[in-house]
């Protein structure tokens, strides 16, 4: 009997972007904040490529930040979080300072809700 092989690291990028695309970013908003072009964000969802370099950091680090928001909110609230904006960034779009790679203060954000949450 064969031990149970791990699925390629394609696959598990692949489930990245699914789980990001999941009621909150489009392709198109996912190639935005990793600054690639949407067909490549096509292919890491069909698993075919791999992120690499700056737009693999930023897919994780977004990854991260979802997955905190989401503990704190539905999908439907995370969608609402990401694109409307927040007064606790100043009026700022989460959204829009993810693109700009402001992610440690988008996350510093999160936290503080989450904080305020528990």
């Amino acid at each position: 009997m064969q031990a149970a092989q791990a699925p390629p690291a394609a696959g598990l990028y692949a489930h990245l972007v699914d789980d990001l695309r999941g009621g909150v970013l489009n392709n198109a908003e996912l190639a935005t904040i990793t600054g690639v072009k949407t067909r490549q964000v096509q292919h890491w969802a069909a698993g075919t490529h791999r992120p690499q370099g700056e737009a693999k950091d930023r897919l994780l680090e977004l990854h991260y930040i979802l997955e905190r928001l989401r503990d704190i909110y539905t999908a439907e609230g995370a969608d609402i979080w990401i694109h409307g904006r927040n007064r606790d960034l100043d009026g700022e779009k989460p959204i829009d300072l993810l693109a700009a790679g402001q992610f440690e203060r988008v996350l510093a954000a999160v936290e503080r809700l989450s904080a305020g949450a528990m």
